[in-house]
């Protein structure tokens, strides 16, 4: 796949959209870091922004009811785009604490067998019925700027959320 320059000066931004699905919640799916051949978390961002830390204390009752461990399940389109690109695997795996607070983690190895995990932290909150994240961390760094917030829907199993408009969702465990 090819990409104009315009279109790689962007992509760390999409990239972290798995991780803040990823995870994201990681998830979640972030450019930060990368491997060689391989830039893994491709098209993962929306650009909605809102600021989670006024809604966090009206929505925290609300985040208990989502707080847990969820695994990271990448779409199949994903996943074959990655592998032409010289990803092997991928997985992740969101934490959610009953205050908001989450850990995501992205695992990835390239077919050349180079390994990367990328941790990253935030905050989620509930808005307008929407599980929102928020990445403040990569790597344990501080994100500067801060990438855009990441919209989830809850699903009607009530353990899956799906980061909308991007290739991941999230199953509670």
């Amino acid at each position: 796949m090819s990409y104009s320059k315009d279109h790689n000066q962007h992509q760390p931004y999409r990239n972290l959209g798995i991780l803040g699905a990823i995870a994201t919640l990681t998830m979640t799916l972030s450019v930060i870091a990368s491997l060689e051949t391989f830039q893994p978390w491709q098209s993962v961002y929306a650009s909605e922004n809102a600021t989670v830390s006024t809604k966090l204390k009206q929505s925290d009752s609300k985040v208990v009811k989502i707080a847990g461990t969820y695994k990271t399940v990448f779409t199949p389109q994903f996943l074959v785009e990655a592998k032409k690109q010289g990803l092997a695997s991928i997985s992740g795996q969101w934490i959610i604490k009953p205050n908001g607070a989450f850990e995501a983690f992205v695992n990835a190895t390239s077919t050349n067998g180079k390994k990367e995990t990328i941790k990253t932290t935030g905050k989620v909150s509930i808005k307008n019925g929407k599980v929102v994240s928020q990445v403040e961390t990569v790597n344990g760094k501080k994100a500067s700027p801060l990438p855009p917030t990441q919209s989830y829907t809850l699903l009607t199993d009530g353990k899956t959320l799906q980061a909308d408009d991007q290739p991941v969702k999230l199953v509670k465990q």
